[in-house]
């Protein structure tokens, strides 16, 4: 009795001792060579048979969402980049990618062939990465393709191996062709300790805040960060959030797009984005609700105004909805700071700087509806300060625009404010000095077949030594029609004062028809007060006329 006693208290504690060991380790099975074949596994949910299917802009992956009618997985906005059981296909500002993620530790033998669906366009590059690694990378050209072998590469569970597919210089063409094999082979099982500790992830002060450093962005690197914020931006816009850009420059070497989601720095003096290429440089606002502020936006270099492309802009707004563009300052852009178009309706422009740029500092165009630009400073601009401009072949006229309390001119090189073919446009509390041309022009042009202008309210504004350019010698103060009609233009309240070569002057070969001028103040010393050439104008409790 005494002797089984002591070998069952043994066996106990053998027992107890067998169970505590395994508990702080797990083993990993031993299994057979397993193959994956991403044509014959392709599935219409994430993760079947080990894979995903994925976009990639810098070192962001985004899963892409499957789309039943075209048998594929897709972006869900644009339809580009995609994969499906054969193919691939790229866009501009994603990759497209296709991930395997291992099951296990093991090694993994990596075959299929990747070629071009047809011999155009520039090629792409095809890209096998095991997790940050580059494995193997190709240019394909040519329909003829390229079949890369790896043998014996090591996995752990929960490696990542992907195939992506750049589009190089441009998407058009690249249809590509591939059929990824992957052959699994698991290791002996080996104890390792399991975790004791689980990882924390960092909170951020605010939870719908998406900082561009988690997607790659580097501040005061020198280097390119336009894949890490497209890629952030995407990921926002699926998340709910918006993007956060903390203190420092960033480089951006192509258009930024920022759709449907807003983008904020740490401040106009702090974070800077810098666009490296002259010819395609602009913010560009789209979707509805996007946001741009609190940063700087400047180009590295600029060019000739030339043609005036809207991709040389500082931020260009096309066709948003409710859109804000808030506390930023713009700095030397080829063409305008900010233009409006697309019949984009609903959006503020306030509190901004625009400076020396190569056209208008802020120009309001093509149909486009309620805005209100207000407390902005513009100063320096190539062209007008700030413009409402209707061109008959864009469609129906610019209308109800509010412009308030702007601080415009410092040696613009056109006119100060501009209406230009529009409706219902107020233009109330805004300082207006030392221009070129005009500081306040409400006109008709023939030349650029403009459409006619209706209800203009030009109320307690201050226009201070403007048309300062020769031989023009514009007035102050210009409503001007070559063609068209101006009808229902109302000024109140204004100061007009110091001009450099005449007060105030209506004229032109067009229809004027009703100008009023109520209680305006006119301080003059050079050239005549006022030029009435034609229309009917209504004078009443004005003072130096």
């Amino acid at each position: 009795m005494k002797k089984f006693g002591l070998m069952a208290l043994a066996l106990v504690l053998g027992l107890v001792l067998t169970n505590a060991f395994t508990s702080r380790f797990e083993a990993h099975a031993v299994s057979s060579t397993v193959q994956y074949s991403a044509p014959q596994n392709f599935a219409t949910a994430q993760g079947q048979n080990q894979w995903y299917y994925q976009k990639l802009s810098g070192t962001t992956y985004t899963d892409l969402v499957y789309n039943a009618a075209n048998k594929r997985w897709q972006a869900a906005d644009a339809g580009y980049p995609w994969v499906n059981k054969d193919a691939m296909h790229p866009s501009k500002d994603f990759d497209a990618a296709i991930k395997w993620v291992s099951p296990g530790k093991g090694t993994i033998t990596i075959g299929g062939t990747v070629k071009k669906g047809d011999n155009q366009g520039d090629g792409i590059l095809a890209t096998i990465k095991k997790d940050k690694s580059k494995l193997w990378s190709a240019v394909v050209t040519t329909t003829a393709g390229v079949t890369p072998s790896l043998d014996s590469v090591a996995v752990e569970k929960g490696t990542a191996v992907y195939f992506e597919v750049n589009a190089v210089s441009s998407m058009n063409n690249d249809h590509t062709l591939w059929d990824p094999v992957i052959s699994f082979t698991a290791a002996e099982a080996v104890a390792q300790p399991a975790s004791t500790t689980q990882s924390q992830a960092t909170p951020t002060s605010d939870p719908y805040a998406l900082s561009v450093d988690t997607c790659g962005a580097v501040a005061n690197d020198g280097k390119d960060d336009y894949a890490a914020f497209v890629a952030c931006l995407d990921k926002a816009k699926t998340q709910g959030k918006y993007v956060y850009v903390p203190a420092g420059e960033y480089q951006l070497s192509k258009i930024l797009t920022i759709d449907g989601v807003k983008l904020i720095g740490a401040g106009k003096t702090a974070t800077t984005l810098i666009s490296t290429d002259p010819e395609n440089g602009s913010i560009d606002l789209k979707g509805n609700s996007p946001k741009l502020s609190n940063l700087k936006h400047v180009y590295k270099t600029t060019v000739a105004r030339g043609n005036g492309a809207n991709e040389k802009n500082s931020v260009t707004v096309r066709g948003a909805t409710n859109f804000v563009i808030d506390n930023i300052y713009v700095y030397k852009s080829s063409t305008a700071g900010i233009l409006v178009q697309g019949a984009s309706k609903g959006g503020t422009i306030t509190n901004n700087t625009v400076d020396s740029t190569g056209a208008d500092g802020i120009h309001i165009t093509d149909s486009s509806s309620d805005i209100v630009i207000q407390g902005n400073t513009v100063k320096a601009t190539g062209d007008d300060t700030i413009a409402v401009v209707s061109y008959a072949a864009d469609g129906p006229a610019v209308h109800d625009i509010k412009i308030l309390g702007n601080d415009v001119g410092y040696l613009s090189q056109a006119r100060g404010i501009a209406v230009v073919g529009g409706a219902d446009v107020l233009i109330e509390g805004n300082s207006i000095k030392d221009t070129q041309m005009a500081g306040i022009y409400i006109a008709c042009e023939g030349n650029y077949n403009t459409v006619n202008v209706d209800r203009i309210t030009v109320n307690k504004n201050t226009v201070d030594h403007t048309g300062i350019h020769e031989p023009e010698n514009h007035p102050n103060v210009l409503v001007y029609a070559s063609s068209g009609v101006i009808d229902e233009v109302t000024f109140t309240g204004n100061t007009i004062k110091n001009a450099a070569h005449r007060g105030i002057g209506v004229w032109g070969g067009g229809q004027i028809k009703d100008v009023y001028f109520t209680g305006n103040t006119l301080i003059n010393t050079i050239g005549d007060n006022t030029t009435f050439k034609t229309g009917t104008i209504h004078l009443s409790n004005n003072k130096g006329f």
